[in-house]
């Protein structure tokens, strides 16, 4: 009889120093996860997911956030709020460069 591997579900990943760098930042209100690789995608945005507050989504994961609006811009990171006003994340980094000129439209 062969002996089962247990294995976790998922494997740690490691945290980017974007988002390193942008936790650092005094954002006034709880930051409930920061997104990295982000795309607009109407109203919304695709992206990675790290240091999700709630700890239900693990590191890594691509997520798409519920409708969101621009709060500001501190040292080239946004932060987002949900529309139902509940919710912040900050984007660290963008899937591509010219994501970043269309954040505040």
């Amino acid at each position: 009889m062969s002996t089962v591997e247990r294995r976790p579900a998922f494997e740690a990943v490691a945290i980017p120093s974007e988002v390193l760098e942008a936790q650092q930042i005094e954002w006034n209100v709880l930051v409930d996860a920061y997104l990295t690789q982000a795309a607009r995608v109407g109203t919304r945005y695709a992206a990675s997911v790290f240091l999700d507050r709630a700890g239900l989504i693990a590191d890594g994961t691509t997520v798409a956030t519920p409708e969101v609006k621009l709060v500001e811009e501190r040292q080239g990171f946004v932060l987002l709020q949900s529309l139902c006003g509940n919710d912040y994340y900050v984007i660290a980094n963008w899937l591509t460069n010219s994501e970043h000129l269309h954040a505040c439209s």
